[in-house]
């Protein structure tokens, strides 16, 4: 026997006003994108679709992993990121895989601490159509839980929000070189810091951010940054990403299967920086962890197999952290023995009920490496979930036990 728990809100007859003032409250997920959606020109021809969603103080490692997640549901292949750039906006290309009735397409993801929302944008290319943009925009949104609020209040950002993903998609779809797409949208940021009184005039008041603020005890200074990843060396890092979703009968281990994985010169601001955001990664509606995103601008983008496994290559000697993002969901059951007498047949009935339980983590992995020597091959490393709070440690032969399977 499964038990499953279902919620639904029904609009009745509470008078019009009323009526639809539930139903609206009802259907919140949808309203924040459906409002904020828009479709424009695209540089080189096409269409450009796109929508976003307040995160209204989210964890936004946490929300990467869900829209990653999602993209891994829907099927999408990743050629970049996650990428993160020097004001901590995060990057995510995907690709719409072509059919036989259809091409294929990127799919742009972001998430942007400045306007703390979440964008995803796409552009058709010319002559391609979609009868129903909108909605596979925002169910894009609802599969990731970006549900938003029924204030709608990201929608004062809506000018700065648009103008994110318009130069990389166009330096994707061929409107304009890579060096372009990278000025304007410096320009674009900055052009549409504020909006225009006209959008402003119905604005929801924006909501306090009340929560505690804590940052690292080191301090960053510009000096701070490593430059070993600019040049190349000869040596190399391999390993693989073991990530721990916790369920009913103990825990499962997962990879991060054709994801984004970055390489950091180690310093100590970023490792303290890396480790408050992994120790407050359940609290962000209670914190906020403040860091200086330049920490994270030196990092080196790259890419996880099928089995989760990376390389990293021509690497200069040094101490380096290598991250990712890891996003995992298993399902468990419960079995219960049961048994009933009959008297009146003297029969005693047996059965036994199945309870599902479906669970999910989010967390940052990450791994300490040392490369003494030019040339050295460092093979084997485990990039996993570490302490900051974890009850249980995930130990590096447990990983590689399962990663042998």
């Amino acid at each position: 026997m499964e038990k499953a728990m279902v919620g639904a809100m029904k609009c009745g007859a509470y008078g019009i006003a009323l009526g639809m003032l539930l139903c609206a409250q009802a259907a919140h997920a949808a309203s924040e994108c459906e409002q904020n959606y828009s479709s424009s020109p695209g540089s080189n021809g096409g269409v450009v679709h796109q929508s976003f969603v307040g995160l209204y103080g989210a964890d936004k490692t946490a929300v990467t992993s869900n829209l990653a997640a999602m993209a891994k549901r829907q099927k999408f292949q990743l050629i970049q990121g996650p990428s993160i750039l020097e004001d901590g906006l995060i990057t995510m290309v995907y690709a719409q895989e072509a059919s036989a009735t259809a091409r294929g397409f990127p799919v742009v993801m972001m998430v942007a601490p400045d306007t703390d929302a979440a964008v995803i944008s796409f552009e058709l290319p010319k002559g391609m159509t979609a009868p129903d943009a909108k909605g596979s925009v925002c169910s894009f949104f609802a599969d990731a839980k970006l549900d938003g609020q029924p204030a709608n209040a990201s929608r004062r950002n809506a000018a700065r929000n648009s103008a994110l993903a318009k130069p990389l998609l166009a330096a994707l779809n061929g409107g304009m070189s890579a060096e372009e797409a990278a000025k304007a949208s410096v320009t674009a940021k900055r052009e549409t810091a504020v909006v225009s009184a006209g959008d402003d005039r119905g604005a929801a008041p924006e909501i306090a951010d009340r929560r505690k603020v804590v940052t690292p005890k080191a301090t960053y200074t510009p000096t701070d940054a490593d430059t070993r990843l600019q040049s190349e060396g000869s040596s190399t890092i391999k390993g693989f990403t073991c990530g721990r979703v916790m369920t009913a009968g103990g825990s499962q281990f997962q990879t991060t299967p054709n994801q984004g994985i970055m390489l950091f010169p180690y310093t100590p601001y970023l490792k303290e920086a890396i480790d408050l955001i992994d120790a407050n990664r359940n609290k962000g509606a209670k914190v906020r962890v403040d860091v200086d995103k330049r920490a994270f601008a030196s990092g080196l983008a790259g890419k996880t197999n099928a089995n989760g496994e990376f390389m990293f290559t021509r690497i200069k000697p040094g101490r380096y952290i290598v991250m990712a993002l890891f996003h995992g969901e298993a399902t468990s059951y419960i079995t219960t023995p049961q048994s009933q007498y009959d008297q009146s047949t003297r029969t005693i009935y047996q059965w036994t009920e199945h309870e599902r339980v479906d669970t999910s983590s989010s967390d940052i992995l990450q791994a300490d490496v040392t490369i003494n020597r030019d040339g050295e091959v460092i093979d084997g490393v485990v990039v996993k979930p570490t302490g900051n709070g974890r009850l249980l440690p995930v130990l590096n032969g447990v990983c590689k036990w399962h990663h042998a399977e």
